[in-house]
């Protein structure tokens, strides 16, 4: 199934201030989320902004992770606003680039300790606890 994404700024569930927000088919990635898996710490979740993220040794392996150049990689795309660190809430997406198109395999919650995410240098598939609801996506 073929999706648009988009980056719009606007408030979210517990940032009040506009800030750069995720959309699938003008929906806020949250929500889309949501959907497929209903709970409490899905909404209000917001894109790991690098220039967010509380601790500098996390922010450098979130940077690192998306200049990577494998054509498969896991990103992590939204983090609890609470303390802005990869020890709360995590989503990642297991995704596919390529010239013409992004791709996503699997969204998944990440349960890694990011001590072992820092020390790998990545993102790991295992740890992931994959949201098999979420339908794969061309973007």
């Amino acid at each position: 199934m073929l999706h648009k994404i988009s980056v719009e700024n606007i408030n979210s569930r517990y940032i009040k201030d506009p800030h750069p927000t995720i959309f699938i088919d003008g929906l806020a990635l949250d929500c889309f989320l949501n959907i497929f898996h209903p709970g409490d710490y899905i909404l209000g979740l917001i894109p790991t902004i690098v220039d967010w993220i509380s601790l500098d040794e996390e922010s450098k392996l979130v940077e690192r992770v998306f200049d990577m150049t494998d054509a498969k990689k896991i990103l992590p795309v939204l983090m609890c606003p609470d303390d802005c660190d990869l020890s709360c809430t995590i989503i990642v997406a297991e995704v596919e680039t390529t010239s013409d198109y992004v791709k996503w395999s699997r969204i998944g919650i990440d349960k890694n300790n990011p001590k072992d995410l820092i020390e790998k240098n990545r993102f790991l598939e295992s740890g992931v606890e994959w949201i098999e609801k979420v339908p794969n996506s061309n973007i």
